[in-house]
């Protein structure tokens, strides 16, 4: 659902059109951030399956950075983390919506492997990666939304403004479906984390730059 994120922290401008797209992708992104780190130290597992090529998706161990009870307590840090250091309760509710958006989207689409508190406690998940079709028809539009969204409360201040975001975003949503659909077995979990979270900075790194060229309307 990398694409789908996207699709919620360009939403998330809508709430709080003065806080930088850099932020809210970061909310958006936050469990995946969680996830790949304890991945790195051993904390979580991802798991590639025997037949990723016919399932096309992987498989993880991830009860900290995504069970439910883990995720409302990420959510609520964040909250008061970026309330204390704001003060401005728009900015820690568009925050904590990112890492609850999080969650919800990861719902839709992962097998029942999502903890409802920790490791042995109920598996949520409906499954959507079953049906990759759908589920990319899906991603895009939440993208399209978020996208609609992020214009109609910000308004382009340069030519890189008015363009960069569709164009840039264009091309990652077609990497990013494209290799899913088919790209090869991944190496190992380390690989895919260290991978992941590079793809993440450079994505983050993207929203900073390219929101400073739109300025926030006035809602």
């Amino acid at each position: 659902m990398f694409i789908g994120h996207i699709g919620a922290g360009l939403a998330l401008k809508r709430i709080a059109p003065q806080l930088n797209l850099g932020w809210l992708m970061l909310s958006s992104f936050l469990l995946d951030i969680l996830l790949w780190c304890f991945v790195l130290f051993g904390i979580e597992s991802v798991i590639i399956p025997a037949n990723y090529e016919q399932l096309r998706y992987l498989t993880f161990i991830f009860p900290y950075s995504h069970g439910l009870l883990a995720v409302a307590a990420w959510a609520f840090l964040s909250y008061v983390l970026v309330n204390a250091g704001t003060k401005m309760k728009r900015f820690a509710l568009a925050m904590s919506l990112g890492v609850i958006s999080h969650w919800v989207l990861d719902l839709l689409i992962h097998p029942p492997e999502i903890p409802l508190f920790f490791s042995g406690s109920p598996m949520l998940g409906l499954s959507l990666w079953n049906n990759l079709a759908v589920e990319s028809i899906l991603e895009v539009v939440l993208l399209g939304a978020g996208l609609m969204l992020y214009y109609g409360a910000t308004a382009a201040t340069t030519f890189t403004g008015r363009y960069g975001m569709l164009i840039s975003l264009s091309i990652i949503s077609i990497l990013a479906i494209g290799g899913q659909w088919l790209g090869p077995p991944p190496e190992n979990g380390l690989q895919i984390a260290s991978s992941s979270l590079g793809s993440l900075a450079l994505l983050l790194l993207l929203s900073f730059t390219l929101d400073r060229t739109r300025t926030a309307k006035l809602l």
